[in-house]
């Protein structure tokens, strides 16, 4: 094995086996915003939960995923930032490579123009220097707590008509939720614009601020899984 000249890229091939399938893809997205239980992966894809247990297993052989237990139940999350690296560069390597996808970040980008329009993250940045914009996370609370952009306010996309009201009518606002593919923040613009409440879109999520240098909160007391430096 040590002489063998292919031995180092039969190993890399195999980790590439284990990244080869859109449902771990998908989970790597997912955990890179919170850690979850199993069961609540499941629920969050609508997938069964022996299936997305076997991902797991996979994902943690090749140590992408870290564990911590919860109880009876076991969290995973992302095993540490290298991965949280990694996964916004393939992806954006896919974007850069795959014309299917990058017909549909274009598509994507087209329709958020039309709903009420898209800001870049130098733009809101500076914004968010000044009063004249409320920022709007619509991600799941469980994702605002382990890491939000400074300012933002948690709006679940499942309360967003019931909460209505508590936007302030002379402000921009911002929408965001998991990066550019992420739909909730598509959903929330539009249901705002059946409201004729006219919404930004800002296609980056958390990972892609955080990997950007800039500032990332968390709510009080919340810990991210390799922050708490469990094995």
């Amino acid at each position: 094995m040590t002489n063998d000249p292919l031995a180092p890229y039969t190993l890399m091939a195999e980790l590439g086996q284990v990244l080869g399938n859109a449902h771990r893809l998908r989970i790597i997205h997912l955990l890179c915003q919170c850690d979850r239980t199993v069961e609540e992966l499941a629920e969050a894809m609508k997938q069964p939960t022996a299936n997305v247990s076997h991902h797991l297993q996979l994902l943690k052989k090749v140590r992408i995923l870290s564990t911590r237990r919860l109880g009876r139940h076991i969290a995973y999350g992302i095993a540490d930032d290298a991965v949280r690296a990694f996964w916004q560069t393939y992806r954006d390597f896919g974007t850069e490579r795959v014309v299917e996808l990058q017909l549909l970040a274009h598509s994507l980008t087209a329709q958020r123009s039309k709903r009420g329009g898209v800001i870049d993250r130098g733009s809101l940045a500076a914004l968010l220097k000044t009063s004249s914009v409320v920022l709007i996370d619509v991600r799941p609370k469980e994702e605002y707590d382990a890491g939000h952009l400074p300012g933002a306010i948690s709006f679940p996309l499942s309360q967003l008509m019931q909460r209505i009201s508590e936007l302030p009518r002379k402000k921009t606002v911002v929408l965001y939720c998991r990066g550019p593919y992420c739909l909730l923040g598509d959903a929330a613009q539009e249901q705002l614009a059946a409201k004729a409440i006219a919404a930004l879109r800002l296609e980056d999520g958390v990972v892609d601020w955080a990997l950007a240098g800039l500032p990332v909160k968390k709510s009080p007391g919340h810990k991210n899984l390799i922050e708490r430096n469990e094995p």
